[in-house]
């Protein structure tokens, strides 16, 4: 090897995001949305949704690079409230 070649090297870094996963009751599966990404997809089973999110999460990020994103400093509590409603 050459002493003038020059390697690139890539820093990994690990991102947690969310997954909010809805089951469609009419087709079956499942929809996920990510919204740190605001990126939805979707998957037959919980895993294979997660797994889809992955993988566009990771393709979005390649695109846009980590300064085009903008991940929340904080983290965000959600809670599920049900609603009584009459109509």
């Amino acid at each position: 090897m050459s002493e003038n070649k020059r390697y690139q090297i890539n820093t990994a870094y690990r991102l947690n995001v969310t997954a909010e996963l809805t089951p469609d009751e009419e087709e079956g599966g499942y929809s996920v949305y990510c919204p740190e990404l605001d990126i939805y997809t979707q998957g037959e089973t919980v895993a294979e949704a997660i797994a889809n999110l992955r993988e566009a999460a990771e393709g979005y990020i390649e695109v846009v690079g980590l300064d085009g994103i903008n991940l929340r400093p904080k983290p965000v509590i959600r809670k599920e409230v049900e609603l009584t409603v009459y109509a």
